[in-house]
């Protein structure tokens, strides 16, 4: 299961604009074998999620602590909604071992959350025979994609379509007026950077805060949007035409073009109370740096967080140099940062 970033759009998407998503060279797998005799409930290892790992027993829809790991179960929201989502819909029961290893950070903005609901919702429709019950040989991506987003919705109150859908299809994707629609553009090579990844011996205050980051800054936006409703319709508006103008940028691999529309995206980020200041620290640097554009993706972030969240960042296309440098400028503030291409591949199902 591919991480993501947000291209251009997000947030405005939560209100039927126009958003371009793309698949990136990280992933999630979640594994699935049966748990043997007389037993039930649903035993969940979590091995590597950077850069901690736990194991625990999910009874009766509530997650318990297997290992003294306090209440570390909030970071696991989406695999419990997803599990309730499913008993519900296919009346599948427990009994399931589950381990989910990943190489993509937590809360950072880069499809955690619906990489972990996809393709725990695919490993258990598989598992349980879903997919074959309904005449099905190969995954229905589109089920697997509206399972995942109504988990997503559950959990966050209000969420897009753009994560569920990149993680199940690869690819790049836009969506608009809510309907998902897949694109053929070119691969390109993005510098990632990415603060408040969850450290090891973090106290559980802060790991149930940043599970719900999402849910918050999308209910400040719509707070701030409905206190200057004619103000946002602008941006919001404006957003829409940037995320037009983006896809024919990168149809015709004109990039100089495609950084100053990300640039100018931040900038609508950044108005609508999104940019916490070390993320915005993070973006300037890799503008003065040479990169032909950069801006926050996915949720963004707040300050009382700690600015938690990843920012991306075009470096000019065949300088590798450039690339570096701002790679290494970005790490030396302390950012987890990476480079990593576009267009990778979606959901991938495997029988073991």
């Amino acid at each position: 299961m591919p991480a993501k970033v947000i291209l251009f759009g997000e947030h405005f998407v939560v209100y039927n604009k126009r958003a371009l998503a793309t698949a990136l060279n990280l992933r999630l797998s979640v594994e699935v074998s049966g748990r043997g005799k007389d037993k039930s409930g649903y035993h969940l290892y979590i091995e590597n999620i950077p850069s901690f790992g736990f194991q625990m027993e999910l009874t009766e829809g509530k997650a318990q602590p297997f290992i003294n790991y306090e209440g570390a179960s909030s970071a696991i929201v989406y695999v419990r909604g997803a599990i309730e989502y499913l008993e519900s819909k296919y009346g599948i029961e427990g009994g399931v071992e589950m381990r989910i290893k990943s190489d993509i950070p937590l809360s950072a903005g880069l499809g955690s959350s619906a990489a972990t609901s996809v393709a725990t919702i695919a490993a258990l429709r598989r598992y349980f025979g879903v997919d074959s019950d309904s005449g099905e040989s190969t995954p229905n991506l589109e089920e697997i994609r509206e399972d995942a987003h109504h988990v997503e919705k559950a959990v966050q109150g209000n969420a897009s379509p753009v994560d569920t859908a990149i993680s199940a299809y690869g690819g790049y994707v836009m969506i608009e007026n809510g309907k998902v629609k897949r694109l053929n553009l070119p691969a390109i090579d993005l510098i990632i950077g990415t603060i408040g990844c969850i450290p090891l011996g973090v106290s559980v205050e802060r790991i149930s805060e940043l599970s719900l980051k999402t849910k918050k800054l999308v209910e400040a936006v719509k707070t701030r949007r409905e206190a200057f409703k004619s103000v946002f319709e602008h941006i919001f508006n404006a957003s829409d035409e940037l995320t037009k103008e983006a896809i024919l940028a990168l149809e015709q691999r004109d990039f100089y073009r495609l950084g100053s529309l990300m640039n100018i995206n931040h900038g609508l980020l950044d108005a609508i109370g999104v940019v916490p200041r070390r993320l915005s620290e993070l973006v300037k640097l890799s503008q003065e740096l040479g990169a032909l554009g950069a801006k926050v993706t996915g949720a963004g972030g707040l300050d009382e967080l700690g600015g938690a969240g990843s920012v991306m960042a075009l470096p000019p296309p065949g300088d590798s140099d450039g690339a570096i440098k701002i790679k290494t400028a970005m790490a030396l503030t302390g950012a987890l940062t990476m480079v990593l291409k576009t267009n990778a591949k979606g959901l991938i199902v495997e029988s073991v």
